[in-house]
């Protein structure tokens, strides 16, 4: 042997040598796979046998640093051929890993190599696979799933394993490949299943096995997500099953319909845990796109023929455990819990909309707001605004023809009434990512952090608030409040949006009809205890405080400890300033209505505060704005409880 070869001998000893094969529907997760190890891995060759020409071509374009490409003819000789004819795409790649694993050991030479499918991702260093592999010959993961899984498929899984270039490496690996090619199909048929119930008998017909102990190898949904309680949690920077930190996790079963559309588990419905959810199925879902937009962009007239998934005609419809990977999904997982909330403005309600947004972003940064804008002012101002936390929707966006008829036939008021149940229906729908939404009038303002309104609310599917007020006014307006309801992304919430939806089409006027017991979009909400089900009713006198139960009963002790507003000892979290009208920069009119009287703490700890942030808005944010234009006042309006601020 040369110098020259005898370096690169030496040099190869040292690599971690993994391999693949792939055809063109695992494409993309091959490329990801590849990713992760030159992410992680620190001198590392993967072995890549392509089974078809598209693949080969492609990786041979990429001109991947670290990888080694592989066709097919190499590796088949005259058995493999004979059973090519008699088994599936998938059933034929089992059948092939035992010769591709004995070609790289026995042609190439290698000392040792890991074969992996191609839907393993490693999160971390491989380095912990080949300390714990150490000196013996073979390695093996144990499968880790239900008894009755390991009796029919196999106590150890086929997806990742390791073979030496020595005695008992070569002995074990060509008594598997003896029986792979003998019978491998994906039935299971007695003692037998695919290439992987063979590997029961390893470990008795065979010296030197090393069985993995190490449970952040070759992890997956049958050992982590479905069974067993590992407990799963991130420290030191690092996701940890129990005390193991996670190396590798075998995405099986996840199939790609679209750049944002994923079938996390086609087997089945598969509930996935929160941690597993944001810290493994998210960055492997963001790597995958990451590799379709650079296909996008360099090679897009075959983006069509590898890498995605089409089961059936129905497409992602027909997903067992759809997953939508959105902008909107990418940032909830990167939270333990996010707060949904949407609400309806028009110009004159700008500035209280900008205010509902900012009492939000004041209170926590885990939400999203969608504001929906019913003219194009209001929705010019909040596009080029460009808020974090919120979407801008145009009116048009959500109207149907339903919508544009009646419109006609409203006030701008009636019109935003209407259109609360199908804004909220349009949020629900076009973002299956969200479990919760709470729709709030774009005068409602939180004090505190949000967290009790969602906890009172529970698993409910939709919540409503008590009016809270004076008998007379509920006798007219309704005992339930429409200006902040919640509903859950579940199909009865729908049903009861569905329904309130149709009422407010067929009326919805700011008039009381006695005969029909009727008000605007509210009086309707009556009825939905008595039609439907799981209903939580709010009694939290902190959540949608507002005049009608605040200023008008007038039963609370107003106070303020250390920062904190309280109703008696109750935090306060919302307030509703309906029927507050700006009349100017300075001057208000703090219910329009009728006459009240609001007490001092009322103005000092509640209204103030609003007043104030109204102010702020107005010259900090929109100076370039007309505020003649966006002010509520009426051309002959005699405020009822007049205020100013700074009073002169």
């Amino acid at each position: 042997m040369s110098s020259h070869d005898s370096k690169i001998k030496n040099v190869e000893s040292k690599c971690q040598h993994f391999c693949i094969i792939v055809g063109k529907n695992y494409l993309f997760k091959a490329i990801a796979l590849y990713n992760s190890l030159e992410r992680n891995a620190h001198n590392f060759r993967l072995w890549i046998c392509c089974i078809d020409n598209l693949t080969y071509y492609t990786f041979e374009m990429m001109n991947l640093s670290h990888a080694k490409l592989i066709k097919l003819e190499k590796v088949e000789d005259r058995q493999l051929l004979k059973v090519k004819k008699e088994r599936k795409i998938n059933e034929y790649c089992w059948t092939l890993k035992a010769p591709l694993i004995h070609y790289l050991l026995t042609t190439r030479m290698l000392d040792s190599v890991v074969y992996c499918d191609a839907d393993i991702y490693f999160f971390s260093d491989p380095t912990p696979l080949f300390d714990e592999w150490g000196k013996s010959s073979v390695f093996l993961c144990p499968q880790r799933d239900s008894d009755w899984v390991e009796k029919n498929y196999g106590l150890y899984q086929a997806g990742l394993i390791g073979f030496k270039n020595d005695k008992d490496g070569l002995k074990s690996l060509r008594w598997w490949r003896s029986q792979c090619l003998d019978w491998c199909f994906a039935n299971p048929v007695e003692d037998k299943f695919g290439d992987q119930k063979y590997l029961d008998k390893l470990p008795t017909l065979f010296s030197n096995i090393k069985i993995s102990n190490h449970l952040g190898i070759n992890a997956a949904p049958w050992n982590c997500i479905y069974n067993n309680d590992y407990k799963i949690e991130k420290f030191s920077n690092h996701l940890h099953i129990e005390k193991d930190p996670l190396i590798a996790f075998h995405f099986a079963c996840l199939q790609i319909f679209s750049e944002d559309e994923f079938d996390l588990w086609s087997l089945d419905t598969l509930i996935i845990q929160d941690v597993i959810n944001r810290e493994i199925y998210a960055p492997y879902l963001e790597e995958l796109q990451a590799v379709i937009k650079m296909f996008k962009r360099m090679r897009p007239k075959i983006l069509n023929r590898i890498g995605i998934t089409r089961s059936d005609e129905n497409g992602f419809s027909s997903a067992k455990t759809p997953y939508k990977f959105t902008p909107l999904k990418r940032i909830m997982n990167r939270r333990n819990e996010v707060y949904h909330f949407c609400t309806i403005v028009s110009e004159e309600y700008l500035v209280k909309g900008l205010a509902l947004y900012e009492s939000l972003k004041n209170q926590c940064d885990n939400f999203h707001l969608w504001i929906c804008c019913v003219d194009d002012p209001s929705y010019l101002i909040l596009s080029n605004m460009k808020l974090s936390n919120a979407s801008i929707l145009s009116v048009a966006e959500i109207e149907t023809l339903e919508y544009q008829q009646v419109k006609q036939t409203r006030t701008l008021k009636e019109y935003c009434w209407t259109l609360k149940p199908q804004l909220s229906l349009y949020v629900l729908d076009n973002f299956k990512e969200i479990d919760r939404l709470v729709y709030c009038d774009a005068d409602i303002y939180f004090f505190s952090h949000p967290k009790p309104l969602f906890d009172e609310w529970g698993k409910y599917s939709i919540f409503m608030c008590s009016q809270r007020g004076t008998p007379e006014l509920t006798r007219r307006y309704g005992i339930y409040q429409a200006g902040l309801l919640g509903f859950r992304q579940d199909e009865n919430s729908k049903k009861i949006i569905n329904w309130w939806k149709d009422r407010c089409l067929e009326w919805c006027f700011d008039e009381e009809d006695l005969e029909w017991n009727r008000w605007g979009d509210q009086k309707y909400l009556e009825h939905i205890p008595f039609l439907f089900e799981n209903i939580k009713i709010i009694r939290n006198i902190g959540v949608n405080a507002a005049p009608w139960n605040l200023v008008m009963n007038n039963l609370y002790n107003i106070h303020k400890n250390d920062d904190v507003v309280r109703l008696d000892e109750v935090e306060l979290v919302i307030y509703h300033f309906g029927s507050l009208l700006i009349l100017n920069e300075e001057e208000f009119d703090l219910w329009q209505i009728e006459r009240l009287s609001f007490t001092k703490e009322m103005i000092d700890y509640i209204y103030v505060p609003y007043i104030q942030h109204l102010q702020q808005i107005r010259f900090s944010q929109m100076e370039d704005v007309n505020f003649q234009v966006i002010v509520e006042q009426e051309k002959k309006h005699d405020p009822k409880n007049y205020f100013r601020y700074p009073s002169k």
